[in-house]
């Protein structure tokens, strides 16, 4: 089970595919990592990212298993919500583990996080 999300008192992250920007007309559906600061990384210009695994499928079910990718998302409301890939087909598993020894508290630092994580298991 993951380290992250509802059913380990994380949050979910969602945006419907109308609403983002950035990652290829798909929406958002996944599980956001927090930090130090809550579940906001700032970064070096002010602004505020929520940094998200994004399944490649969802199932209904987490497990350290699944693929999928880290998702940098802008925390603006009532705005597009502008995604950048921060890392692509990853294990779950191995971006919980990065995440959970790294603790990143910035966006640039989960950045680094997000870029250090194997792509193990392809």
């Amino acid at each position: 089970m993951s380290g992250y999300g509802p059913e380990s008192g994380g949050i979910r992250f969602a945006a419907a595919a109308g609403s983002v920007s950035g990652y290829g007309g798909r929406g958002v559906d996944g599980s956001a990592y927090s930090s130090s600061e809550g579940f906001l990384f700032t970064d070096g210009l002010g602004k505020s990212w929520w940094i998200v695994f994004q399944p490649w499928e969802v199932t209904g079910s987490s497990g350290a298993g699944d693929r999928g990718d880290i998702l940098g998302c802008s925390a603006g409301y009532g705005e597009v919500v502008h995604v950048r890939v921060l890392a692509k087909d990853v294990l779950r598993d191995d971006a919980d583990g990065v995440f959970t020894v790294l603790r990143p508290a910035t966006y640039e630092e989960a950045v680094r996080a997000a870029a250090s994580i194997s792509r193990s298991g392809r």
